[in-house]
């Protein structure tokens, strides 16, 4: 069995792992590669000990399966790893933060190809296999409008800058 550990994520973010990492839902969890940099951050987050963690499950737990390489394989197989709680706030605010940032480019390289915003989030949503119940339509539109919003003051200010 492959090392891994239980982290507690929203469950956009589950299917935002599973897109990233390249993995086939229903196996065993997330195939994390150090490819990626979320994998590079997950491996960061990895507490070791010789007793195994008391953590209690969560209601959105995903598995995450580590990878095996030759300087790492008998720390992961031969002690108990797990990824404490406050660790796993960090992980999720990385991912959320990579989460959005990939939104903000998917809707750059839209309208950049001229596609309206509705047809943008639906692609979005269909790209990356987020249920509706985990994050609607209209909270991806507003993500778009956050950041729309965002980049119409930068240029504000900016413009404001060369005219004084």
């Amino acid at each position: 069995m492959k090392p891994n550990v239980t982290i507690e994520l929203p469950p956009h973010l589950h299917d935002y792992l599973y897109h990233e990492f390249g993995c086939p839902r229903g196996g065993e969890g997330v195939q994390v590669s150090s490819a990626n940099d979320i994998g590079k951050f997950i491996q960061a987050m990895v507490t070791i000990s010789d007793r195994p963690p008391k953590q209690a499950l969560k209601d959105h737990p995903i598995t995450l399966l580590l990878p095996v390489q030759e300087w790492n394989h008998r720390v992961l197989t031969e002690n108990f790893i797990c990824i404490p709680e406050w660790k796993q706030r960090m992980l999720a605010d990385y991912i959320e933060a990579s989460f959005r940032l990939r939104i903000r480019e998917y809707f750059v390289a839209g309208y950049e190809r001229g596609y309206r915003q509705n047809k943008i989030v639906e692609g979005f949503l269909m790209a990356y296999d987020i249920k509706n119940n985990a994050i609607n339509y209209d909270a991806v539109k507003k993500y778009d409008y956050r950041n729309r919003q965002r980049v119409i003051r930068e240029v504000d200010r900016d413009i404001r800058g060369e005219i004084t």
